[in-house]
């Protein structure tokens, strides 16, 4: 409990993170470009940081949850990046989804620095967050694992340590092809019962005691029908695609579900930001 610790990026994820790690009594500096997340964090008794910079030269143990790869290159780079405030002997846990490879060349930039890197995935989304069940798919030096799993525990459930650097992003798109691929059944298979007349509700209770059971077809009705993941699940798909093209692991299935996602969930003639 003696560690400082840093947050930087207070979004969907990054916020309910930052809270948990700070109710749990931790001595926390937070920063975001957003006034409003700070302020809020601020009242709740965390301290707040002007820049990257400054969290890295109070911080013994750093999460950053930024949403993607130009985020992360941003809060690094420059005169007032973390980079600039590094210390020897500290840690950052990396939560962003980044593609394995380019997370491995970002741990070895921010290694060179003295900072220990663990590329620690998430699952769960926001509300794994706020009931404090997320999964953590981590990779990284166990040591460093040890320095910062009392500040992920205030948020996860599960910490896996799956490997060295790389091999949590490496899980976490494993882990989101099978996702993806339930995502598929599920919006075919409801949608096929509500054609016919089926109670949805009583459908989804159904699922839920039967083998055809999974955590999107369990909870459709109440988290996954109404959201619009059509691209983060299309575009992980196709980084899986990529990657079993480059260690020779054939992926027929995950292909007709990227064509499938496509499909079933009206894809755009124009690509969604």
């Amino acid at each position: 409990m003696a560690e400082r610790v840093g947050f930087i990026g207070l979004g969907t994820m990054g916020f309910p993170f930052a809270t948990n790690i700070l109710q749990a009594g931790f001595d926390l500096m937070v920063y975001d470009v957003r006034p409003g997340p700070l302020e809020a964090l601020k009242g709740k008794g965390a301290r707040l940081a002007g820049s990257p910079r400054e969290v890295a030269e109070y911080a013994d143990v750093m999460h950053t949850a930024v949403p993607h790869e130009e985020h992360v290159e941003a809060i690094l780079a420059g005169d007032d990046g973390l980079l600039a405030g590094a210390r020897e002997g500290t840690v950052l846990a990396i939560h962003s989804s980044l593609y394995p490879t380019n997370m491995k060349r970002i741990a070895g930039e921010i290694e060179a620095s003295g900072i220990s890197v663990l590329d620690a995935q998430m699952s769960g989304g926001a509300r794994g967050v706020e009931s404090h069940t997320l999964c953590f798919m981590v990779g990284g030096d166990s040591a460093a694992l040890d320095r910062c799993r009392p500040t992920l525990e205030t948020t996860g459930k599960h910490i896996f340590l799956m490997g060295p650097i790389g091999a949590g992003a490496l899980t976490k798109i494993a882990q989101n092809t099978l996702t993806a691929m339930h995502l598929a059944v599920a919006t075919e298979g409801y949608g096929f019962a509500k054609a016919a007349g089926i109670d949805l509700e009583m459908f989804q209770e159904v699922i839920r005691a039967s083998a055809a059971q999974s955590h999107v077809a369990d909870f459709w009705l109440t988290q996954w029908a109404g959201r619009d993941v059509r691209w983060q699940y299309y575009d992980v798909l196709e980084n899986a695609l990529q990657i079993g093209r480059e260690i020779g692991a054939p992926l027929p299935t995950a292909a007709l579900c990227q064509q499938l996602l496509a499909t079933i969930l009206s894809k755009p003639t124009a690509r969604e930001s």
